[in-house]
């Protein structure tokens, strides 16, 4: 493991992780506190409110209660009951009577908007605020609350706002059904539906919610979690426990807990009522508040927490500083420094600077970087002279090789009694000599061309009629560089092993190219090419290990063959370097192609 995984696994485990963890366990521990806090509080403020529930059920009880045992609306039961059979109604006079009774007895409390009395054969008799429909006979008794209605005989039963569709209900509007008995008997007289709109709902929820008009809400719920009163008025009829994605259960005991409310982070707190002997059948409030709002008080704590890991952090970051960086930042550069050195550049020096250890590591590392540069400076000059000692041998082998084609030509032409042919061919071998005895070792490219064109013409004469050139160069090139007698043996490598067995035109195409930071000088022929199994041991390597005569040499009797080819390429690769050199593309039957790339340079004398 290096020193920089190690710095970091040491301040990771003992800093990083340790605020982390001081950080969690103080958010999470502070997050539970301010839960129970206010869900202890919300819980006060829920019994109040249910207290004050409690009271407004109780009078509406209470009222209702006191009025139904009244001889003037027991009697109005007995009045329906006494209706003839073939009577749809009671007369208008009893009609009269009984809405007369019923305005100066029940409807004398403000929250009752109607009633509706039923006899125990379905007739009624309605009377109201406002003018309504009253509901039919048919609807009540069909309904799922009328069972329920009649297993409570008589004790009331309050049905909410859309508990039951088919009864129907406007916004804290709320039923109580009952079924009315004889004072005297307590035989069943039948059944009365009063409305009530409890406006003092407002108030109760009201009085609660004074500055949190925007983080609280109170909801009303039956035991299914429909929504019958919201002190907000936009949920109601909707589900509770659908809109809190399940994370309320009704049936558990009053408590408080954080859940997503309408995509925003609340604490919810559930209170039952516990009212049902008033008739209300498991109803519960629920309180929906902001954890924004909640969370306030957590401020303070999170300061002091944000103030602990800020000295923490401070002492880390003076450790880093003082103990460690230097130290690390020592190694770094050293590495660095060996990093430098290992590319080749043996300039690089190490700061000297301190009295202690560290100061001794540089000196040392600097003395060795010394003592290499000077080792391979000894080892470059003998490269050196070994490189040219061996470019002199190449050069000695290129020129008596290129002598002996050529006479060998002139010797056939001479013995034909070719004269003029002789003396055209001694000319232009007199250029080729000229040009081959100069000392210098680079020409230009311009008169790399004339050379070769020279030669060109020579072997024009000798096979007549067997082969074309073409020669293509960029103008801008031709002042550039390049060693001396480069194209000339691979032409003659084309003319010798490429075309001598066809039986077609031979076709010769040399092209010189500028290739940006290169140049690139393409000989192509239509020859019998070269087999894959030659062409796959060509490698390119810095050294004369390989020389391509072995790859290109067939069988014993082929020794001058590519001899002039295999010797370029080494020289190219001697003069210039690893970067450049030559590359063969070919097929059998297809012709060959010999690429050479060499570096755009310029010499002192061009």
């Amino acid at each position: 493991m290096n020193l920089n995984k190690k710095v970091f696994i040491g301040f990771l485990f003992f800093i990083i992780i340790p605020l982390f963890v001081l950080g969690t366990a103080v958010y999470t521990v502070s997050q539970q506190l301010i839960e129970k806090k206010y869900g202890d509080l919300t819980e006060v403020t829920l019994q109040a409110i249910s207290r004050n529930i409690y009271y407004m059920f109780k009078e509406a009880n209470y009222f209702s209660d006191f009025w139904m045992v009244k001889d003037s609306i027991q009697g109005i039961y007995r009045t329906i009951d006494e209706v003839r059979p073939n009577e749809e109604a009671p007369s208008s006079y009893d009609l009269n009577t009984f809405d007369t009774l019923l305005r100066g007895s029940i409807l004398t409390y403000s929250p009752i908007q109607s009633v509706v009395i039923y006899n125990n054969a379905g007739k009624s008799f309605s009377a109201g605020r406002t003018s309504g429909n009253a509901l039919p006979w048919k609807t009540l008794s069909s309904s799922t609350a009328f069972e329920q209605i009649k297993e409570l005989n008589g004790s009331p039963m309050w049905i909410g706002p859309s508990e039951y569709k088919e009864l129907g209900a406007g916004r804290g509007e709320f039923y109580q059904a009952r079924l009315v008995k004889d004072f005297w008997t307590m035989d069943n007289l039948g059944y009365m539906l009063l409305k009530f709109k409890f406006n003092e709902l407002d108030q109760i929820f009201k009085s609660f919610n004074t500055n949190e008009d925007s983080s609280k809400r109170y909801l009303l719920v039956n035991k299914s979690g429909l929504i019958f009163y919201d002190n907000k008025m936009n949920l109601e009829g909707a589900n509770v426990l659908q809109l809190l994605q399940g994370k309320l259960d009704l049936r558990q005991s009053n408590r408080s807990f954080q859940a997503t409310f309408q995509n925003e982070r609340s604490l919810v707190s559930l209170y039952h009522l516990n009212i049902n002997q008033m008739g209300v059948q498991d109803w519960s409030v629920v309180s929906i508040t902001s954890w924004k709002y909640v969370a306030g008080e957590i401020e303070t704590i999170m300061k002091l927490v944000a103030g602990i890991t800020f000295v923490c952090l401070f002492f880390a970051l003076v450790y880093n500083l003082v103990f460690v960086r230097r130290i690390v930042q020592l190694i770094l550069r050293m590495l660095g420094a060996m990093k430098k050195v290992e590319r080749g550049d043996l300039t690089t020096r190490m700061e000297e600077s301190g009295k202690d250890e560290t100061t001794a590591l540089a000196r040392g590392f600097n003395s060795l970087v010394v003592r290499v540069e000077d080792l391979l400076e000894e080892v470059k000059r003998q490269q050196d002279r070994k490189n040219k000692a061996e470019l002199m041998l190449l050069q000695a082998q290129i020129k008596p090789h290129f002598l002996f084609n050529t006479l060998e030509s002139i010797n056939v032409l001479a013995i034909q009694n070719q004269g003029k042919k002789v003396s055209q061919m001694v000319y232009r071998l007199g250029n080729l000599l000229r040009i081959g005895m100069e000392s210098r070792e680079e020409i230009s490219l311009k008169q790399e061309l004339d050379h070769l064109k020279s030669y060109l013409e020579i072997q024009e004469f000798r096979f007549e009629d067997q082969f074309r050139y073409e020669i293509e160069s960029d103008s801008e090139i031709l002042d550039y560089c390049v060693l001396k007698l480069t194209l000339q043996p691979l032409v003659e490598n084309a003319l010798q092993h490429g075309f001598e067995p066809i039986d077609y035109m031979g076709e010769i195409s040399i092209k010189l190219l500028d290739e940006g930071e290169r140049i690139g000088l393409y000989v192509t022929d239509n020859g019998i090419g070269i087999s894959n199994e030659k062409l796959a041991k060509f490698h390119y390597k810095t050294e004369l290990e390989t020389p391509l005569h072995e790859i290109l040499d067939a069988n014993v009797n082929e020794e001058r063959r590519g001899l002039g080819v295999s010797n370029v390429a080494d020289r190219i690769r001697i003069q210039y370097g690893p970067h450049y050199g030559m590359f063969i593309c070919s097929m059998e039957g297809h012709g060959t192609t010999m690429k050479i790339v060499i570096p755009k340079t310029k010499g002192a004398g061009l």
